[in-house]
């Protein structure tokens, strides 16, 4: 895994991956693979994330749900290790936000904000969050659960993985959306964004 810039530091980059977990590492390498510019960082989560992360989900699966997932990860840890993709597994986001642009010319960009500095980037994907943490970003971004949701949300390039629901989604489930939601970015984001000066709105807290 790659080593995360110092401290105080401002990056660009196409797309973040919040979450270590399972769902978190497939969009990554779905999104590598694609050729999209990824870094994922750790969220929610204290301590070790991606194992913490694990034990989280497989406490509410199945024995054998729990084996899949458990090989799974074994799987996407070995790939994003072997691809170097740019994993920061203690790392955690603590702020997201859209970034206002000067004018109304320039697509929305976000901030995601964590212990090492900013990271912006045009694509969002948030695969650890609680629910009611959820509901209460989305209701100050003027959005509510919903048939629509996910399409609204892509429409200002924040993407969910696995969150919206109330019951832990299988192994197979997170694979067929991460796989959904890497094309998705992959076609929406910008070969070369440009980077965005203007100020935070609508935090979300995630620490």
């Amino acid at each position: 895994m790659s080593t995360p810039p110092p401290p105080s530091t401002s990056e660009s980059t196409s797309a973040v991956v919040i979450g270590t977990g399972l769902s978190g590492l497939a969009v990554a390498v779905e999104l590598s693979r694609r050729g999209v510019d990824v870094v994922t960082v750790d969220g929610l989560e204290s301590g070790s994330p991606s194992t913490a992360t694990t034990a989280l989900r497989v406490a509410d699966l199945a024995s054998a749900e729990s084996a899949e997932y458990l090989e799974v990860m074994r799987h996407l840890r070995k790939h994003a290790a072997s691809q170097g993709l740019d994993v920061r597994g203690r790392v955690r986001a603590q702020h997201l936000a859209l970034v206002e642009q000067p004018g109304s010319a320039g697509p929305l960009r976000w901030a995601v904000r964590t212990e090492r500095g900013v990271i912006l980037t045009d694509a969002v994907i948030l695969t650890r969050c609680a629910h009611n943490q959820l509901r209460r970003f989305l209701a100050d971004l003027g959005f509510s659960l919903g048939e629509k949701l996910m399409e609204d949300l892509a429409g200002i390039g924040l993407y969910l993985i696995g969150v919206t629901e109330l019951s832990s989604p299988s192994a197979r489930e997170l694979l067929r959306q991460a796989k959904s939601v890497g094309k998705a970015v992959a076609r929406a984001t910008m070969p070369e964004p440009g980077p965005s000066t203007g100020p935070f709105t609508a935090p979300l807290q995630l620490a």
